[in-house]
């Protein structure tokens, strides 16, 4: 079994997979309550595990702990030029985030259905990244949807998105702020994946992940004419193989 950690902006997801990559169970906590996290007793089934970290050098250490704590052996997960067969087109490879990269990863070798592919991550920022063939070709990074929502109401006085509702013709504040945020996110998808039809002259599959991709979904899947892949676990899969192609 292999123990994977994925720490993001506001919560760690963690999952085990067996040695055939099937998903065996899987748990959240919120960063802030690490300090009190209690080892899940499936850890110790682990022979391994990978760990990434977006949240920053102290979010870092209490994982490190945990991981020493469980006796397990573990690795950083990092971005690298190339991992499990694709090619990483980032001028600066390991510069790239690993959470883009393992998403990337796990949508190149499960659930890209076509050459071209768009590997969309709906979390705290969202992220649209444009895969070919065997190689990530460049993506976008985009406020998500709580900090459109927040930069509205800490730079206006009279605009608040938090209690809208999406609405194809907004016909009050809150509405026409929240359908602004939601339709700016859904805006950056379709761009890009004009961009990367455009490219590629083939129309991209849709695979997506992150906690407020299923808002987005209903949206989409009539503008593609087809219902994006959604993966909750698109992360955590990426660095199960990632570890596996290390271990």
């Amino acid at each position: 079994m292999i123990l994977a950690v994925d720490t993001g902006n506001t919560r760690t997801k963690w999952a085990i997979f067996a040695r055939d990559g099937k998903l065996q169970t899987a748990g959240i906590c919120l960063n802030a309550d690490l300090d009190g996290f209690e080892i899940p007793v499936a850890w110790q089934s682990c022979s391994h595990a990978i760990a990434a970290n977006v949240a920053g050098e102290g979010i870092a250490k209490k994982l490190d702990a945990l991981l020493v704590k469980a006796r397990l052996p573990f690795a950083w997960a990092q971005a690298k030029a190339m991992s499990c067969g694709l090619k990483n087109g980032y001028e600066l490879p390991q510069q790239l985030g690993v959470d883009r990269w393992a998403s990337m990863v796990a949508a190149y070798k499960r659930y890209a259905n076509q050459p071209a592919c768009l590997v969309v991550n709906v979390g705290t920022a969202l992220t649209v990244d444009s895969l070919y063939q065997d190689a990530f070709l460049g993506g976008l990074i985009v406020p998500g949807l709580n900090m459109m929502q927040n930069a509205l109401v800490q730079h206006t006085d009279a605009v608040n998105s938090m209690y809208g509702q999406r609405q194809d013709l907004p016909l009050n504040t809150a509405d026409a702020s929240y359908s602004g945020v939601i339709m700016a996110m859904v805006g950056a998808i379709v761009m890009q994946a004009d961009q990367l039809e455009s490219r590629c002259q083939d129309v991209p599959s849709i695979v997506m992940t992150g906690g407020d991709a299923e808002l987005l979904l209903p949206i989409l899947t009539p503008i593609f004419g087809v219902k994006p892949v959604f993966v909750e676990s698109l992360v955590l899969e990426g660095l199960y193989l990632m570890g596996s192609e290390t271990a």
